[in-house]
Order: C-alpha cells, then structure tokens, then sequence
C-alpha cells in the first residue's frame, strides 16, 4: 500500500514506536521494573538538606453535587443542582473517619457531609427569595468561607433550570479566594 499523505507516515511511524516500547518493555524482567518504579519514588523526594516543601508543591481540592435541592429561590418549587468544589489551604489533620461528618479543628479536613448540610440549611433557608442567582451564590460562598478556615478557595455553580415564568434553563459559577492564605504544605 503506498501513502503518499506526510501526515498518515507520521502516525504510521509514531504507531511503529508504540509498538516497539511496548514490546521492548514488555520483554524487560520483573525486577527492572521495580527498581525502576522504586527509583522514581526517591526521585520525588526532596534533596539532602533541602526543605519538605522545596521539590514538590500540591493542591488538595474536594468536589461533590447536591442535585434537584428544592429552594424555592425566585419561584416556589424551584430546584436547583449545586456543584461545589473547594481548595484547602494545605495538607491538614484527619479528623478521623465518620460517614456522617462532625465537626473538627480548623487543622483538619472538614467533613463534607458537614458542608453539605450547611450549603442545604442555608440555600433552603435564605430570606431574600429574590434575589438574583449572583448573590445567592456569593453569599453561600461567603457563609462556607467564614465557617471553614480550612478552605483557601471555593467554586459553586449553580444550575437552575427553566421553571414557570422563565422558560430557559441558566446557571451561575462563583469562586472565591481567601486571600493572604497560600497553599501550604504538610508540616
């Protein structure tokens, strides 16, 4: 088969060496891997005298949804899905495992289940119904930033689909940085 396009040779060619690595490695004994596997641990450590910190940096964030969460925001009935997100502001304390959350030393990893709940109490419990989306938002961003010294920086969006008088379905996404805080790594 002849090809003629420069574009199919460079695939074809980059599929041969594919090919060649995997058979090569394939070949290679057991015990070469995990020196090699074993070296490149050490590699990530930081050099003799070199700080914890120096060589590597890290971010931990965590995620998690609250959908079809009825808040009544702007109409009654309205459901909304939140999708937060948020950064901490280093590598902190377990606060021990509890599939319920409770609550813990601002050194610690927040439950969040315990941030769920209070995302839930206070976009179900907000009084100014009317609000606009931007503000709802901002002010449940603000409300978890104030209550968890832990976080560095938080996104929520907000989805809220079309329902009564607004026929389109819309969102909103909100990140908020505490400031001063940088990331920090484990002591």
């Amino acid at each position: 088969m002849r090809i003629s396009n420069p574009f199919l040779i460079s695939i074809n060619f980059v599929v041969l060496l594919a090919g060649f690595s995997s058979s090569t490695l394939a070949q290679q004994p057991t015990a070469a891997t995990n020196a090699t596997s074993s070296k490149f641990v050490a590699d990530t450590k930081p050099r003799a005298g070199a700080s914890s910190n120096e060589f590597l940096k890290e971010t931990i964030s965590f995620r998690f949804d609250i959908a079809g969460l009825k808040t009544n925001h702007q109409f009654e009935g309205q459901l909304n899905t939140f999708h937060v997100e948020y950064e901490y502001s280093g590598r902190l304390k377990s606060g021990g495992y509890d599939p319920k959350g409770h609550s813990v030393s601002a050194d610690s990893f927040p439950y969040f289940q315990s941030v769920r709940n209070d995302i839930i109490k206070f976009a179900t419990e907000y009084s100014d119904k009317s609000d606009f989306y931007e503000i709802f938002g901002t002010k449940i961003c603000e409300f978890v930033m104030h209550k968890y010294p832990q976080i560095r920086k938080i996104t929520l969006s907000i989805d809220v689909p079309a329902f009564k008088d607004v026929d389109v379905d819309r969102g909103e996404t909100i990140t908020i940085v505490r400031q001063g805080t940088p990331r920090s790594a484990h002591p």
